[in-house]
């Protein structure tokens, strides 16, 4: 997870841009968490990024540890109000596969891992979590996909196309344009393949955004592979503007007008016996 490790990464703009996730989502979580015997005691936010799940966890436990291996994100985190005035809430760059030393064998209630466990060292970070979390403790990792503007396939196969693809390889362009070779790797194709072995009968969650085409410009220019692309390019075109300027033509819309938006999302639940 090399690029969110760099200390010009821009963890305030990933803050500002990133889809969340509702507050059922969370009570959800936390109703399977207490059905089968889970306290509140101690949560851990694995991979906690800007902080998103570690701040929402504090409405439902009594303390939340957040980690991250990425220095710019926990110095985001650290800088929130809701850390300067709470005891109850604390952040550590460490990784997913080994927790700070101030926690516990058998300690944790809930471990989660929002929008990250493709980037862990999987038996690795699985030993870790069994090795802290109390009998009856819960272990929950999701993830969004890609996002599906309703109703217009062309748009929504444009920004597949600019994330995993070469512009290189696919059109012979002198330089890359597409985002698809800058994304660290191989937590990105991971993230691309994770739905595939997967059949649901059940209504499957989805975040769902009412936003226009400059809100979606600031979430490309979040992404890492953005970041990537930028560093080895700072004299070309922008790609994300080049990438909005298409969706504008293929959805035939203005860069303020209000689209729906929506991001698939597969969860995992699992508890320790």
């Amino acid at each position: 997870m090399t690029t969110y490790q760099d200390q010009d990464f821009d963890a305030k703009g990933y803050n500002a841009a990133r889809p969340t996730y509702p507050d059922t989502f969370y009570d959800h979580l936390v109703e399977h968490h207490k059905s089968h015997g889970g306290a509140l005691d101690l949560a851990l936010d694995v991979g906690c990024g800007p902080g998103f799940v570690a701040f929402k966890l504090l409405n439902y436990f009594k303390q939340v540890i957040g980690t991250d291996f990425s220095p710019a994100m926990i110095g985001h985190c650290t800088k929130d109000p809701r850390v300067e005035f709470s005891d109850k809430i604390r952040f550590y760059a460490a990784p997913a596969e080994q927790a700070p030393e101030e926690i516990q064998p058998h300690s944790v209630d809930l471990i989660t891992a929002a929008e990250a466990c493709h980037w862990f060292d999987h038996p690795k970070f699985f030993a870790e979590s069994a090795r802290i979390l109390k009998s009856g403790g819960t272990l929950a990792y999701w993830f969004y996909f890609d996002p599906v503007f309703v109703g217009n396939q062309k748009a929504t196969d444009l920004v597949v196309e600019w994330s995993y693809e070469s512009s290189k390889k696919k059109y012979g362009d002198s330089y890359e344009r597409f985002f698809g070779p800058y994304f660290d790797q191989p937590g990105h194709d991971i993230f691309r393949t994770t739905l595939s072995h997967i059949s649901a009968s059940y209504t499957p969650l989805y975040i769902e955004r009412n936003i226009s085409l400059e809100i979606f410009r600031s979430q490309a220019k979040s992404w890492s592979g953005y970041h990537n692309w930028k560093h080895d390019n700072p004299d070309k075109p922008d790609a994300a503007d080049e990438l909005i300027d298409k969706l504008a033509e293929a959805l035939g819309v203005g860069m303020d007008e209000t689209l729906r938006v929506v991001f698939p999302t597969v969860f995992t639940f699992a508890t320790k016996k």
